[in-house]
C-alpha cells in the first residue's frame, strides 16, 4: 500500500509566507517566490525517498494553484 500524498500549501499569514504540510509549518517567508522554492525543494526530497508529494499555492484571493517542478 503507498503512503498519501504529502500535499505542501504555501500561503501569507501575517507574519509572512509559509508552508504548511499538515501537520507541520515552515518557515517564515518575506516573498511568496522564497516560500514556493522551499516548498518545491521538500516536494523534490520527498519524491528522491519515493513519496509523493505535490505543492500548492494559496493565492492571497484565495484560490489555489498548482506548482510544478
Amino acid at each position: 500500500m503507498s503512503s498519501p500524498i504529502l500535499r505542501m500549501t504555501v500561503f501569507y499569514a501575517p507574519e509572512g509566507w509559509r508552508i504548511d504540510a499538515g501537520d507541520r509549518c515552515w518557515g517564515r517567508f518575506q516573498y511568496r517566490v522564497d516560500a514556493e522554492e522551499a516548498a518545491l525543494r521538500l516536494a523534490a526530497e520527498a519524491r528522491a525517498e519515493g513519496r509523493d508529494a505535490e505543492v500548492l499555492v494559496k493565492r492571497l484571493e484565495g484560490a489555489l494553484m498548482r506548482l510544478s517542478a
